[in-house]
This record gives structure tokens, sequence and C-alpha cells, in this order.
């Protein structure tokens, strides 16, 4: 993904999300967070990159994840 940005120049938001462990069918009953629960927050999260050109690699919560 930082290769990729590096080639389209960074001009536009980029984001990769590190949601945590959602209750799906992959992540299983036993995860910590409900899709319910997740799924607005998420939403947020990508809405606020609106008009942040660059590319940021970002927790459930908006932190950003150490590469």
């Amino acid at each position: 993904m930082r290769s990729y940005a590096i080639r389209e120049g960074e001009t536009r938001p980029m984001l990769l999300i590190a949601p945590g462990w959602i209750q799906t069918e992959l992540g299983g009953a036993e995860a910590r967070y409900t899709l319910e629960e997740s799924a607005p927050k998420l939403v947020d999260l990508v809405l606020a990159q609106e008009g942040r050109p660059g590319l940021r690699y970002q927790d459930r919560d908006g932190r950003t994840v150490a590469w």
C-alpha cells in the first residue's frame, strides 16, 4: 500500500484500517466487537479522511498504527 501511495502521488485520501476482532463469520462469536457497534465507527473513520490527502494506517479509534 505504501508503494501504491507513492506511485499515486498521495494526492487523495488513502486509509488502511485495523478494525479489531469483530464478530463475523470469520471472527467468530467470541470476538470482542459486534458488527453493529463497529460499522458506524469505521464509517466515521473513513468519512473523517475527506480532504486529507495521503496514506494513513489507523485502528478502529482513529489512532495511528505503527508500520
